[in-house]
């Protein structure tokens, strides 16, 4: 009788307590969670997405400089010759843009841009030089302002997020006024293909 009471006894005794290694978990989890990058990008949901084939995810938005690309000439087309559901979806875009940079002729409105101060300015293409030199202008003064943050300068980019439907010419605007003002590191912004 006296064996089987020690054993009981050293049984209740070899209980471990796991209410610190918990609490360690969730401390680690914490400490993950606060510390992670979230990759945020200014997205405007005016811009149809092109599909990509073989995309890749942007790994990191730190130093990412958006420059959004639209087809207002194929938004208006579409809300004049499309079916009626494709009319009112394209309508309801349009309606958008103009909310979005207060411009009542959706027409002007090729590149839309966030700026550092949270500020939603739109350029419209008119002559190519000129429009170069404006975007040129805004990833300068977006450029300064990364440079005063933490952020490496090798991280500096332009990231595109062109409409399916505009003209290559204007993405092309973009890509030489990116190089122009020191920032040659470019990423396209695209969706998976559909299957």
């Amino acid at each position: 009788m006296g064996k089987k009471k020690e054993r009981m006894q050293y049984e209740e005794d070899a209980k471990n307590d796991i209410s610190s290694m918990i609490d360690c978990c969730f401390l680690l989890l914490i400490f993950f969670i606060v510390n992670a990058t979230a990759l945020t990008v200014s997205k405007d949901p005016s811009v149809t997405m092109p599909q990509a084939t073989k995309p890749t995810d942007l790994e990191d938005a730190k130093g990412c400089i958006v420059i959004n690309v639209f087809a207002p000439e194929k938004m208006m087309e579409l809300v004049k010759n499309g079916d009626e559901k494709a009319r009112a979806n394209e309508q309801t875009r349009i309606d958008k843009l103009v909310e979005t940079y207060k411009c009542s002729d959706v027409t002007r409105i090729h590149y839309g841009v966030k700026t550092h101060k949270g500020e939603q300015k739109f350029f419209t293409a008119g002559t190519g030089e000129d429009v170069v030199k404006k975007l040129e202008e805004f990833i300068k003064d977006e450029k300064k302002a990364l440079e005063e943050t933490k952020i490496d300068p090798k991280q500096f980019r332009v990231y595109i997020r062109a409409d399916a439907r505009a003209d290559w010419k204007y993405t092309f605007n973009v890509i030489g006024a990116a190089n122009n003002a020191g920032v040659p590191d470019i990423v396209f912004g695209s969706l998976p293909a559909k299957k």
